[in-house]
């Protein structure tokens, strides 16, 4: 499932995977935040994948492949916060392709990737 974190800017998409993420979290919680967010210029996200995180269905995978290429251009900025060394794995190996700067972080450092989240874009 998805857990919004409200302590952001607004121009910030903060979430936390928690246990396993399917395709109706994207489709009733992601989604339609990140649109409505999106709606008015580019977005930056703030991705946690908690300790408890137990992984993602395949359909969700799914819906996170269409979402990410129907809105490749709408992230300016990603800070993906995870320990898991498969995912940071995956991350690192799009990174070099995504329009915007995305970073990744541990969960020790989630405190330094807000701070890179919220300061003002140049």
């Amino acid at each position: 499932m998805f857990k919004f974190i409200e302590d952001v800017p607004p121009d910030v998409l903060a979430i936390e995977a928690i246990g396993e993420v399917t395709d109706q979290d994207y489709r009733d919680t992601l989604i339609p935040k990140a649109e409505a967010m999106m709606a008015h210029a580019p977005i930056k996200m703030l991705y946690v994948i908690g300790a408890d995180f137990t992984g993602y269905k395949f359909a969700a995978l799914w819906d996170d492949s269409l979402f990410g290429a129907k809105h490749w251009n709408d992230f300016s900025h990603i800070a993906v916060v995870a320990d898991q060394t498969w995912l940071r794995a995956m991350v690192g190996m799009f990174r070099p392709f995504f329009p915007g700067e995305v970073r990744l972080f541990t969960l020790a450092d989630l405190q330094a990737a807000k701070a890179w989240i919220a300061a003002p874009s140049p």
